[in-house]
């Protein structure tokens, strides 16, 4: 068991998304009223847990282990002398 604490700020973004500067950021001159191209995923968008587990269930897959087809959350990886690694993913911070 582990926790990884910043895990959803690894997620790829498949969709464009744009967003305001916070009111911070002075702005002036030709960048007054511009937004910004999300490239990564943050903290509060909605798409941030499905970017990262998509990314997570990529990186499991190229390492050698499957997808168990009734349960998408499920990672297997058999051995050829018949050991085997089971990947159980639970979410327990995922904001409503």
């Amino acid at each position: 068991e582990f926790d990884v604490k910043t895990a959803f700020l690894n997620g790829e973004l498949t969709e464009e998304i744009y967003m305001d500067l916070s009111s911070g950021y002075a702005l002036q001159g030709e960048y007054l009223g511009r937004v910004c191209r999300l490239l990564k995923s943050l903290y509060g968008l909605k798409q941030y847990p499905q970017a990262w587990f998509e990314r997570f269930g990529t990186v499991v897959i190229q390492s050698g282990f499957i997808r168990v087809y009734a349960d998408h959350t499920c990672f297997v990886r058999n051995y050829v002398d018949g050991r085997k690694t089971i990947i159980l993913l639970y979410v327990d911070d995922v904001d409503p």
